[in-house]
């Protein structure tokens, strides 16, 4: 079985596996109302797509964020970025929202790795709640993630 990370806040690291956020949020591959579970191929890239979306904020104010390894039933699909559509890095959510509408709607897999705009040699992947094999994915372990301060700068 496959591991994964998921880097959460401190506020809600007893809930590693929600999909609350997803739900109510969207994010770039499901739409608002869509609940799925987003989780990364390595720590690293877990780390860079956390601070992509973190608040703009002093680095002392940031908050404290989790990292979690993730073991989940080997049932992923892997796209390569010549699979996807031409606006998968586009900055708006509008379009990717709905490229895996069938998937979203019935899971016949449990989870899809999409290439990471940030990173695109490392995936993003998106587990579904809804297919029975989520029930199987297990935590490994988790700990404290360190923000190092020199990753972390504000515009003058």
């Amino acid at each position: 079985m496959p591991t994964l990370y998921r880097i959460i806040r401190d506020k809600y690291r007893h809930e590693p596996l929600s999909v609350m956020g997803s739900r109510l949020f969207g994010g770039r591959w499901n739409p608002k109302g869509t609940s799925v579970l987003y989780a990364t191929s390595t720590p690293e890239l877990g780390l860079v797509e956390t601070l992509a979306h973190a608040p703009t904020v002093r680095y002392e104010e940031l908050p404290t964020y989790w990292v979690f390894s993730l073991e989940v039933p080997n049932d992923i699909r892997y796209y390569k970025r010549a699979e996807l559509p031409a606006y998968w890095q586009d900055e708006t959510y509008e379009r990717t929202q709905n490229w895996l509408k069938d998937w979203l709607t019935t899971p016949d897999q449990l989870g899809v790795a999409l290439p990471s705009v940030l990173v695109p040699l490392s995936y993003n992947v998106i587990l579904h709640p809804a297919h029975a094999l989520f029930a199987q994915i297990r935590i490994l372990d988790q700990e404290i993630q360190p923000l190092d301060r020199r990753l972390w700068r504000l515009p003058d």
